[in-house]
């Protein structure tokens, strides 16, 4: 798979109406209390087990790409997405290391050697963590509305700029769960991915995050 494609489920995110309140949210007015509920919320949590589904919505085309898969979490900074349908593919990060593999050929690539690269890792990684309010690369606007959290992430950097327009995260209200990862590119191509049966706190072998 490109690189671009590459991007496009490592952030599996968005927000077409950067800068605008979305359509049905408001305004979290505390946000400190928000973002402390966040923080106990996430440090309770050491696994991430669920479902998702994928869907690329490409302006050339009509017709939107579907893809179906696992997610995979372990504190503090490993992630595993694998892909199950309709075709194979898995992406694995494990501290600096990041994994893709394909049914063709296996590619490594360390983080520490691309500025870009590492705010990739960090953000990813700080969805997960509940810390994704304190990263630099973005500035976060932070809305709610009866069942959800929104963060709606503006890149601050220029290299983040480059690549994406905004990065949203849904948050469900009852447990902090991400409902809903979104990321919009620069040219307004978007990808949406959506988290179901979520499991916390199960045994995961450290042999699904074998990044080496």
């Amino acid at each position: 798979m490109r690189m671009r494609s590459f991007y496009f489920f490592i952030f599996l995110l968005l927000a077409a109406n950067a800068g605008a309140q979305p359509k049905g949210f408001q305004l979290v007015k505390n946000v400190q209390s928000f973002e402390t509920a966040l923080s106990k919320s996430n440090a309770a949590v050491k696994t991430i087990s669920s479902d998702f589904v994928q869907t690329k919505n490409l302006a050339l085309l009509s017709e939107k790409i579907k893809s179906k898969g696992k997610f995979f979490f372990k504190k503090e900074d490993r992630v595993r997405i694998e892909y199950t349908s309709p075709y194979s593919y898995l992406l694995v990060m494990n501290g600096g290391q990041i994994m893709v593999k394909d049914e063709q050929k296996t590619s490594k690539i360390n983080t520490r050697n691309s500025k870009t690269m590492q705010a990739v890792n960090r953000i990813m990684i700080d969805c997960m963590r509940g810390t994704v309010l304190d990263n630099p690369d973005f500035k976060a606007t932070v809305y709610e509305n009866g069942s959800l959290y929104l963060l709606s992430l503006a890149p601050a950097t220029d290299a983040m700029k480059k690549m994406f327009r905004s990065i949203d995260v849904y948050l469900s209200k009852k447990n902090f769960d991400v409902d809903k990862l979104t990321m919009t590119e620069q040219g307004g191509d978007y990808t949406d991915m959506d988290f179901s049966n979520a499991q916390h706190n199960i045994a995961l072998n450290d042999a699904l995050f074998k990044a080496k």
